[in-house]
């Protein structure tokens, strides 16, 4: 009986320690923790850092503004600008490319267009995991 009790015991450990090393390398739990760390740094119970930029990042919340294409468009010519505004130095992704925001946020690009519907899909994320993203719709007609 002891020695049933002490296996089950062992196992009951066992899982539980492994299940904490999987918290631990959770992602929204460690942006939780960090959050917390940079909270105590700016309350001055902690080394102070530059605490403009981390807060800045932190509390940033990640947005995704086209300003062109506008949505649902036709266009005649087959390359096209694709501009807007995100948060500073921002991952995008436009169809297959890959760009990063400017300081102030903005992003600039261009694509080609094929004949008939084009779904334009845009996607921002930071370092932290977040993401935004839209779908533009570009009618192209050429006239041949």
């Amino acid at each position: 009986m002891l020695k049933r009790l002490f296996v089950t015991f062992s196992i009951i450990l066992v899982m539980v320690v492994l299940y904490f090393q999987y918290q631990k390398k959770n992602p929204t739990l460690i942006k939780i923790f960090d959050s917390k760390k940079i909270e105590k740094m700016e309350s001055g119970s902690a080394i102070n850092l530059p605490t403009d930029s981390v807060k800045k990042t932190i509390n940033e919340k990640i947005f995704l503004q086209v300003d062109e294409p506008k949505n649902n468009i036709t266009v005649n010519n087959p390359i096209i600008n694709i501009s807007g505004k995100t948060i500073p130095n921002a991952y995008i992704f436009i169809n297959e490319q890959e760009l990063k925001a400017d300081a102030n946020g903005r992003f600039e690009s261009a694509t080609t267009l094929e004949e008939g519907e084009n779904y334009i899909l845009i996607v921002v994320s930071d370092d932290l995991g977040n993401s935004a993203e839209k779908d533009i719709l570009v009618n192209l007609e050429t006239t041949q």
